[in-house]
């Protein structure tokens, strides 16, 4: 389901169903930029790093699958808001806390290009900037969401990032998310499907089939160790955390010693889940759910709520060094 076809016009525009105006920025001129309505202008940018996708995915996959879920929700949001314009920065391939192999940038500059991109709008006086994103990496996520809090406190400036709640949704197995999806766990992008596996594979069928390298039906399901040091240490010290009523730092700590144990492996997969298990179908369903999350973000920036997001690891913010 993409984007229907639209003509572009001499200033850079593009025309959206309902009416919508649909801008790339890098085109318009400065003056073109002040003479939009900021309060009828949502600006987008899809972040994700390059990064090591099994055998099967491209280095690029992320960034696709951030850039799909940009183009389903902009399509639901021009149906449901015709008095919105859109305007879409270049798609940014940068992300920290990738795996092994993969192109590796501080969360720091994560953080920074938020908060650069974000004040650039802010001094213009608008007020929404929609980040559609599709990688987990606990840094990440935390410095992006330092990066919301930062700018909403600072400029009263909306920064909306779906991702840091929707991946919290996908690894705590939210009841709600898999009854829609039809999934359960292994399967929906939780900790033993967490990357490249039955999940993404499906994502990437639905939305770029052509790429997917034929040997995704022939991998079978590889799993975290669980009974490496990283995770029973770690899993023991989130317990206590818990026993004293320390939950949320309990899980969090819990969930970095998992992912630990995969990534200090001497040599460690480059896909955890089921690749051959994917299907279209599913990656349909988990893209439809993740451009919802996105426009129920939206509407709720536009109605003037907080922004925040309390993505995995954020009780262990302190230890991310980016403000």
């Amino acid at each position: 389901m993409e984007i229907a076809a639209r003509d572009r016009d001499r200033e850079g525009c593009y025309n959206l169903p309902m009416g919508g105006r649909r801008l790339e920025l890098v085109e318009m001129t400065g003056p073109e930029v002040d003479a939009l309505d900021p309060k009828k202008t949502l600006f987008v940018l899809a972040l994700s790093p390059i990064e090591v996708h099994g055998p099967h995915l491209p280095l690029g996959t992320d960034v696709w699958m951030a850039e799909e879920v940009r183009e389903r929700a902009l399509r639901k949001l021009a149906e449901k808001h015709p008095e919105l314009d859109f305007v879409l920065l270049p798609s940014c391939y940068m992300g920290s806390d990738t795996i092994p192999g993969s192109v590796e940038i501080d969360s720091r500059a994560v953080n920074l290009l938020v908060r650069g991109v974000a004040s650039f709008l802010a001094d213009r006086g608008f007020s929404y900037l929609l980040i559609t994103d599709n990688h987990g990496g606990p840094r990440h996520q935390i410095a992006t969401a330092k990066a919301v809090k930062r700018m909403y406190e600072k400029r009263g400036f909306h920064v909306v990032a779906p991702f840091l709640s929707f991946f919290r949704r996908m690894v705590e197995l939210d009841p709600e998310l898999l009854a829609r999806l039809g999934s359960g766990e292994g399967a929906c992008g939780d900790p033993q499907d967490s990357h490249a596996g039955l999940n993404e594979t499906s994502l990437m069928l639905r939305a770029c089939p052509d790429r997917v390298r034929p040997s995704w039906k022939d991998l079978p399901r590889v799993s975290i160790n669980t009974r490496r040091w990283p995770n029973l240490l770690l899993g023991a010290l989130g317990k206590c955390l818990r026993a004293i009523g320390l939950g949320e730092m309990g899980d969090d700590v819990a969930y970095v010693g998992l992912m630990l144990s995969w990534v200090t492996e001497k040599h460690p997969s480059n896909y955890i889940g089921e690749p051959r298990a994917a299907t279209p179908e599913a990656g349909e369903r988990m893209l439809d759910a993740f451009s919802d999350e996105a426009v129920e973000r939206v509407e709720a920036a536009l109605r003037g709520e907080r922004p925040y997001h309390t993505p995995l690891g954020w009780s262990l913010r302190a230890i991310e060094p980016s403000r």
